[in-house]
């Protein structure tokens, strides 16, 4: 319970102010403990990072689910699943993406491996859908649609908390797709 405190602490106050604006101290200050208290649940301030970047993959790789037996609804379910994520935790998926050169090198190096699996399920997905195209296409279109997907955690908060934008990235997935198909 304790490190989950610290987890979603440390999670706000890197998307705050970044993680290198952080220290131990603040992190303890948000949870009601002294900031060297932190090191008996986690051995530095990077390793709560990586953690949460753990978390964020698993999350990821776990909402994709396997795939369905129908491409475009194959990419939809993960469109989907993508879209409600990057518009349910912003912060988390802010800090994933802004905050990657902070991670150890054999941590980025692994967290790297994660995403390539995760960016060939995308691959894989469009390819699916647009089977005559050419496999760099393919990889650039995946690596678009992705970021798009993760771009809706920085929309302005006039945006937020509006259900229907998750059907709406998923659509404009969709659509982008189609038009790979000759």
């Amino acid at each position: 319970m304790r490190e989950r405190m610290i987890l979603d602490a440390s999670k706000d106050l890197f998307y705050d102010r970044g993680f290198s604006a952080v220290g131990v101290n603040d992190i303890g200050a948000a949870v009601g403990m002294s900031g060297p208290a932190i090191y008996r649940h986690f051995s530095s301030k990077a390793e709560i990072l990586t953690t949460l970047f753990d978390e964020a993959m698993d999350r990821l790789l776990e909402l994709a689910g396997p795939p369905l037996d129908d491409p475009r609804e194959n990419l939809r379910a993960l469109a989907r699943s993508h879209a409600e994520f990057a518009l349910a935790d912003r912060a988390l998926v802010s800090v994933y993406m802004r905050e990657e050169r902070a991670l150890a090198e054999a941590d980025r190096v692994r967290l790297r491996r994660r995403q390539r699996a995760f960016a060939d399920r995308w691959v894989q997905a469009v390819a699916r859908c647009a089977p005559n195209r050419p496999a760099r296409e393919l990889e650039a279109s995946a690596h678009a649609l992705i970021g798009m997907l993760l771009s809706a955690a920085h929309w302005p908060a006039s945006l937020r908390g509006d259900a229907h934008h998750a059907t709406l990235l998923v659509d404009l997935v969709d659509g982008a797709t189609a038009r790979l198909v000759p």
